[in-house]
């Protein structure tokens, strides 16, 4: 069997290294060829790197195939009759993605003998999607899990072949979650995968309507904002607190968790209000004496062209001293 990957993070590899071990035991099983996103430039130099699967990829001299995206509409190639003919030379029986991004043509999977497998972080059809594993955290989700998906003309919406359920703890973070959800995807894809080739396929499958559940679209920046006054509140209400905690966790290390100050400029030779961005490095919920219900406590804090300091330095040099969470004469929220 000839199997093309697609993929493109680190969690990417999770699945096609446990793939490549597989087929490693087969006779007449191997991995033809990976797809994977173009380098690009990273970090403050912009220096132009590759993917970790195309590094992976070429230790394990498996060749490497990109293909540019649509400028507006990143999730779509730019030309998919080059997808189409670029692979079909590759004569593949099967295609695998995992975390890849992109769409892939509908007349490259018709062309294989068993179709595509998606290893997909959620449980379909639920939270479908660019990043369903922080949108299950915010959204309170007690499990999740991952899902084995055919490739379908519309990205998470075809047939449901396997499931593996994950319960979401309140110490769960988006990207350790991720990880393990990648792990338990790799072991359930190599579980299926005789059954695949043999055209049995495992379980009862069933095809779900994406739109009756929630859609995980890609985060942006402006998904990290939480206004002041909500933060405010999160020091005295459970709710709150709770609901910015699990924004915390899901939104860590990025776009992270920030809110916007006016502060009264305290330099003579600057006059009126400014307005800062305030990023929340590091909080965590304790329970309130009175109640026991818990309340929200930030424990460090960085405000826009200053250090990071801990959330008392930064009371301290902004904050009134009564009340301390209500800010009158420096602090006013928006």
């Amino acid at each position: 069997m000839n199997i093309i990957f697609f993929g493109s993070t680190s969690d990417s590899i999770l699945v096609l290294s446990r793939l490549h071990q597989f087929l490693s035991l087969q006779f007449n099983v191997l991995i033809s060829a990976v797809v994977t996103q173009p380098s690009r430039p990273v970090g403050r130099k912009q220096v132009i790197t590759p993917t970790p699967v195309e590094i992976w990829a070429k230790t394990h001299n498996i060749p490497v195939i990109s293909f540019p995206h649509n400028p507006s509409q990143p999730q779509l190639f730019a030309d998919d009759q080059v997808v189409i003919d670029t692979l079909q030379p590759f004569k593949a029986d099967l295609l695998v993605s995992a975390s890849f991004g992109q769409k892939i043509p509908w007349q490259t999977i018709q062309a294989t003998k068993f179709g595509g497998l998606n290893v997909h972080p959620s449980l379909l059809p639920r939270w479908r999607g660019a990043d369903p594993v922080p949108w299950a955290i915010m959204a309170g989700d007690a499990q999740t899990g991952v899902t084995i998906v055919t490739l379908s003309k519309t990205f998470d919406a075809g047939e449901i072949i396997a499931q593996k359920k994950l319960p979401i703890t309140d110490k769960d973070f988006s990207d350790p979650l991720r990880t393990k959800l990648f792990e338990l995807g790799a072991v359930l894809l190599m579980k299926i995968l005789p059954e695949v080739s043999t055209y049995h396929t495992p379980g009862v499958n069933r095809l779900h309507t994406p739109g009756k559940e929630p859609y995980a679209r890609r985060l942006t920046r402006d998904d990290g904002f939480e206004p002041w006054k909500a933060i405010q509140k999160a020091f005295e209400d459970s709710e709150e607190a709770k609901r910015i905690d699990r924004k915390f966790r899901a939104l860590s290390p990025w776009p992270g968790v920030w809110s916007e100050i006016k502060l009264k400029s305290i330099e003579p030779r600057v006059q009126g209000i400014e307005k800062k961005r305030l990023k929340i490095l590091a909080l965590h919920l304790a329970p309130k004496p009175s109640t026991l219900n818990p309340t929200l406590i930030l424990d460090s804090v960085q405000l826009e062209g200053k250090n990071p300091v801990s959330f008392n330095q930064f009371k301290k040099a902004y904050l009134p001293p009564l009340p301390a969470t209500i800010p009158t004469r420096h602090v006013s929220p928006d």
